[in-house]
């Protein structure tokens, strides 16, 4: 989200955004909510009739709020973890799209 932030303000360095300027900066680089907020991509949520982006979102937020998940040497379960992976993959193509790369 940070690189679309940089897309769509035309900046090649984060630092440079209004978002890092009024604040966004240190641990909350890593509060995906903070980062959607800076996006269109709500909107984007909320027109998806289909429903699987906010799905998506929710999987990827749930898991990612979670320090202890994140930096834990234990091992999750694999459905989850496959959740988690396919919810990545469905939103890395939508900000691919959203910056003209679509793959």
């Amino acid at each position: 989200m940070k690189s679309l932030i940089c897309y769509d303000e035309h900046k090649t360095n984060f630092k440079e955004t209004s978002a890092f300027k009024k604040g966004l900066q240190g641990a909350s680089l890593h509060n995906l909510a903070m980062l959607l907020s800076k996006t269109d991509l709500q909107r984007t949520i909320e027109l998806d009739r289909t429903g699987k982006l906010k799905d998506t979102w929710n999987t990827i937020a749930s898991v990612w709020i979670s320090d202890e998940l994140r930096y834990s040497d234990k091992l999750g379960e694999e459905l989850d973890s496959t959740k988690f992976i396919e919810a990545v993959k469905t939103w890395y193509q939508l900000l691919l799209s959203k910056q003209g790369e679509a793959s």
